[in-house]
C-alpha cells in the first residue's frame, strides 16, 4: 500500500523549502507558485493562501495557517462538490466554509479558484548555537 503525505505534512514540506518570512515578496510569490501536492500530481492543485507568522526573539517561527486556495489547474470554475470531494479525498478535509472565487483566475491565469480554512501549524525552533572553545 502507497503512503500518502498528510495535509500536515505537506504542509510542513513546503514551508521548509518556502524563503522566510523576512523576505515578504518571495515568500508570497512562492506560495503562489507552488502547491502542497507533488508537481503536476493532480487537476486539483492547494495553495497556502494566508498565513499568521509569529516570530520570536530568539529565532523560532510558528506559522499558522489561515486559509487555502484549491484551483482547478487551468480549468474552468466548477461547482462545490467539486472541490470538497477532491478535499476529501485527497486530503481527508472537509471544510464548512468553501467558496468559490468567481470573475479572477489562480495567480498566472492557473485556473479558477475556490478558498478555505483547515488547520495547519508548523514551528520551527532557534537556530543552534556555536559553543565557544
Amino acid at each position: 500500500m502507497l503512503s500518502m503525505t498528510t495535509f500536515q505534512q505537506a504542509f510542513e514540506q513546503l514551508l521548509s523549502r518556502a524563503p522566510g518570512p523576512v523576505f515578504p515578496r518571495a515568500r508570497e510569490l512562492y506560495l503562489r507558485k507552488y502547491p502542497l501536492e507533488a508537481a503536476g500530481a493532480d487537476r486539483f492543485r492547494t495553495f497556502l493562501l494566508r498565513e499568521e507568522i509569529q516570530e520570536a526573539s530568539v529565532g523560532a517561527v510558528r506559522v499558522r495557517a489561515l486559509s487555502f486556495a484549491l484551483v482547478h489547474w487551468q480549468g474552468p470554475q466548477l461547482a462545490p462538490d467539486a472541490y470538497l470531494t477532491y478535499l476529501a479525498e485527497r486530503w481527508e478535509l472537509c471544510p464548512d466554509d468553501l467558496t468559490l472565487e468567481n470573475g479572477g483566475s489562480w495567480f498566472r491565469e492557473s485556473g479558477a479558484w475556490c478558498h478555505f480554512s483547515a488547520a495547519a501549524v508548523n514551528e520551527r525552533g532557534a537556530p543552534s548555537t556555536l559553543v565557544e572553545s
